[in-house]
């Protein structure tokens, strides 16, 4: 009897396959008369929109919205149930600018009582497709970006929420 894979085993293969399917982008990139028939893009009028019509949700997770998170983040979540996966992007609590900076990006493999996570390379087509959607965001208060560890000395400091 073999015994099912752990997300740690998959989150590398199930990254790898996020990745080449939005390679595709280059499908975007030639002219639209030009382009070659391929019935799954042809309805869309370029990748962001492509992902954005296949994409579950995009939101922000505050902190402490799971048990042992301890940052909050903006979440692409592509698919949910068992198994479920999404990016999860974290931003600079150092607002300095009227811009997001993001911090880092996880891919996150997910599966009944398992779960495990990949840092994006800033030089891969998912890094470039969750900093779109990011571009959309407006800023929100610098506390609402602060670690729990962060937010308790924030609030020791006497500033309030």
């Amino acid at each position: 009897m073999t015994q099912e894979k752990r997300c740690s085993e998959l989150v590398q293969g199930m990254f790898d396959r996020t990745e080449k399917d939005w390679e595709a982008q280059e499908y975007f990139d030639i002219e639209e008369y030009k382009r070659p028939i391929n019935e799954e893009f042809a309805p869309f009028e370029s990748l962001f929109d492509y992902v954005n019509q296949n994409a579950l949700s995009w939101d922000f997770v505050e902190r402490d919205t799971f048990n042992d998170q301890t940052r909050p983040y903006y979440r692409l979540q592509l698919s949910y149930g068992g198994p479920s996966d999404e990016f999860r992007i974290y931003v600079d609590s150092e607002i300095t600018s009227p811009y997001i900076s993001i911090d880092k990006i996880e891919y996150w493999y997910l599966d009944w009582f398992d779960g495990a996570s990949v840092e994006v390379p800033i030089d891969s087509v998912c890094y470039d497709v969750c900093s779109y959607f990011l571009e959309g965001e407006s800023p929100r208060s610098p506390v609402d970006y602060l670690s729990i560890e962060q937010y308790n000395e924030h609030l020791e400091e006497g500033y309030h929420a």
